[in-house]
């Protein structure tokens, strides 16, 4: 699987790819590397909009973030006004620029909405004849081609999940608040597990549970389809289990939940291809937890 954020050409390729499914792969003229070093764009639509794509080395400090993008959206801009220009009126004969777009991860700061306002005018004046009178400099992310995103990530690249994790001392404090509702676990837990490790194992199973339920509201507002997706392969496997353990009373308890969860497994993988090897795995404890804390299972 790809990391499209894990060095500047993959965000490049990943952020083209995302623009071929928007534009269409015939209306975007791509720039090599070859044709003239860092020539200012890397790619172009054919209606006029022109992308530069930059991968910052870190994006969580808003003013460094904000420093290094306006840095790059000056140092580009003067590429395609001044130090490019012959080059420029050679590649886009009898076409304007309307849009100027920096393709990023992330910008945090409307500091960045100003200056490329400001910018824009500056290049209006110059007068170029390639640059149209309603040109702009925007931001963009990922996140203004979501439709694209999402079908780019199913076909080619690993699915990037950003939920809140849960350490163990979280799960132990919410064991102490949930008594009651864990009632059920703690009857079963003894029959599939060492005695000695009871209380280490409902710990990892909480922790695992809070972070599937953590993962699931993500996934719930951010990738509806995908969360439909994944409870009706559990809700299927549920069922089974609940079969299994009314039909198949011989085998042991363990040896029915491990085989169902393989099955659940492969329900998804098969659903979902790119979801991370962690994320599948997160499910499957989280299920387990599920199973353990509310499943009405006979054993």
């Amino acid at each position: 699987m790809l990391d499209p954020k894990d060095n500047p050409k993959s965000w490049e390729n990943y952020f083209k790819d995302i623009l071929r499914r928007h534009y269409g792969p015939s209306n975007i003229k791509d720039i090599p590397d070859s044709y003239g070093g860092d020539f200012g764009i890397e790619c172009y639509s054919f209606s006029g909009h022109a992308f530069q794509c930059y991968l910052p080395e870190q994006y969580s400090d808003k003013e460094k973030l904000t420093k290094a993008q306006k840095n790059k959206i000056r140092q580009d801009i003067l590429k395609l006004t001044t130090k490019n220009r012959e080059s420029f009126i050679k590649l886009f004969e009898g076409m304007k620029i309307s849009r100027w777009i920096l393709a990023t991860p992330e910008y945090l700061d409307s500091e960045i909405a100003l200056y490329t306002s400001a910018k824009s005018i500056k290049v209006r004046k110059l007068g170029l004849p390639y640059i149209s009178d309603d040109f702009q400099i925007i931001v963009q992310t990922e996140k203004d081609y979501k439709s694209e995103v999402k079908s780019l990530h199913h076909d080619l690249y690993q699915l990037s999940l950003d939920f809140n994790q849960v350490d163990a001392e979280k799960a132990d404090a919410w064991i102490s608040h949930n008594l009651i509702f864990l009632e059920k676990m703690d009857i079963k837990l003894p029959k599939v597990t060492p005695s000695e490790k009871v209380a280490q194992m409902k710990s990892f199973l909480v922790q695992k549970y809070l972070e599937f339920q953590n993962l699931l509201d993500h996934l719930r507002t951010e990738w509806p389809e995908l969360h439909t997706k994944i409870i009706a392969s559990i809700n299927h496997r549920t069922s089974y289990l609940e079969s299994r353990f009314l039909t198949d009373t011989a085998k042991q308890p363990q040896e029915v939940i491990k085989n169902e969860l393989d099955k659940l497994k492969s329900d998804i993988a098969a659903e979902i291809p790119t979801l991370k090897k962690a994320d599948l795995e997160l499910i499957t404890y989280g299920v387990i937890a599920d199973w353990l804390i509310r499943c009405p299972l006979d054993f």
